[in-house]
């Protein structure tokens, strides 16, 4: 099947004066805000841009992304930008004030960079959730809290973007990133917000439903475009307060978040009727211990989890994969000095998680014994002739 890697053979010859941003275009935007751009793209309020094939070719002499390798999604992403960087399409993009702030402490992870397409319409980038647990913990506050660090970030920066760019803007974003866009456009005055033409989620969580159902989200409704995914987790984590479009992926279960496996049909992506079951049951789950705590009660759980994942010594994912027994072991004594409530919704989680991992494992074995069937048989063949 097809997908944004070969979108760049097909489309990358075009450039967005003669062919407007579409919503692969916007995936591949969005995708390359996790790029680490320090020291290369001029951060916010700094003059001048750089153009992505030179900010490509710094990075590629620059940045050391061996870090990544055991990461699915992040290791791919250095990829996608020195394709990308390499068309018509891509190639001459000016960027300019690139941000990464990360901050355990206060628990903040917010990242974004802005893209000229054209000298009428501009692209604000907002970074997902990368492998850092301070990202992964604010994503779950989310829950509890009216506005969140990185929410807070985004709508400030966009709002001195809008200031000091000429043109329409155009938000987006995959992940928390698609969350951020939401949320820094119905926070935008009525000056603003008339600059902002369409936003773009891309799998990202939702809100509250006092958020959904407030004038500022009705004020921008009609510009939102979400795509989930089949098996869409985090994209049905709170509420989606417009239609969302369901994409056809390759992935299994939570691999689908994974946008470099959903499919893609020209310049569009390939859509499916319905989410799938396990999806359904899965979100279903969730919400039904979700919604009956108090956000005191979600404060307590993420805390919770998140002393067990901080036990490990981890600042990141990576460093779990690393350390797995280390995490194991916190796991297990954290849990013995937990609430009952607490720690049942904590088990509950944990048992997603596992059980979505082993679907997961499960398909991975599988595909290699049959390509190992494969192979043989191919050996067999050749032993024939």
């Amino acid at each position: 099947m097809n997908n944004i890697m070969d979108y760049l053979d097909w489309r990358g010859d075009l450039d967005f004066s003669r062919d407007p941003l579409n919503e692969v275009d916007s995936l591949i935007l969005s995708i390359l805000s996790y790029n680490d751009f320090e020291g290369i793209v001029p951060g916010p309020g700094e003059k001048g841009t750089i153009s992505l094939r030179e900010a490509a070719k710094i990075f590629k002499e620059q940045k050391d992304v061996s870090h990544l390798e055991d990461i699915p999604f992040l290791n791919e992403i250095p990829d996608l930008l020195h394709k990308a960087a390499e068309t018509e399409r891509f190639g001459n993009l000016a960027a300019t004030w690139y941000i990464n702030q990360i901050d355990p402490e206060a628990t903040k992870q917010f990242a974004a960079v802005f893209f000229k397409l054209t000298n009428k319409i501009n692209y604000i980038a907002f970074r997902g959730t990368d492998d850092s647990l301070a990202g992964w913990k604010e994503d779950l506050q989310m829950s509890f809290m009216e506005e969140v660090q990185s929410q807070k970030e985004a709508v400030a920066y966009t709002k001195r973007a809008i200031m000091a760019m000429k043109g329409d803007f155009i938000l987006g974003g995959h992940s928390k990133g698609g969350n951020l866009a939401i949320y820094a456009a119905l926070k935008m005055n009525e000056l603003n917000k008339s600059r902002i033409i369409e936003i773009y989620n891309n799998d990202g969580p939702g809100f509250q439903s006092e958020v959904v159902e407030g004038e500022n989200y009705r004020s921008i409704r009609d510009m939102i475009h979400t795509f989930l995914p089949e098996s869409s987790i985090v994209g049905m984590l709170l509420e989606q307060g417009t239609y969302y479009d369901i994409v056809k992926s390759t992935g299994l279960a939570v691999t689908q978040h994974n946008p470099f496996l959903w499919e893609v049909a020209g310049n569009g992506f390939v859509l499916a009727n319905s989410l799938t079951k396990e999806s359904l049951n899965i979100n279903t789950t969730i919400r039904a211990w979700v919604t009956k705590l108090s956000k005191d009660e979600k404060k307590a759980f993420v805390d919770a989890l998140f002393d067990v994942l901080n036990e490990t010594g981890a600042n990141s994912l990576a460093e779990l994969n690393h350390e797995r027994l280390g995490a194991a072991d916190a796991m297990i004594k954290a849990l013995k000095t937990m609430d009952p409530v607490t720690k049942d919704h904590l088990k509950d989680t944990i048992d997603i998680l596992f059980q979505e991992a082993r679907k997961v494992i499960k398909k991975s074995i599988a595909d290699d014994f049959d390509a190992l069937l494969s192979r043989r048989k191919s050996r067999k063949k050749k032993e024939q002739e």
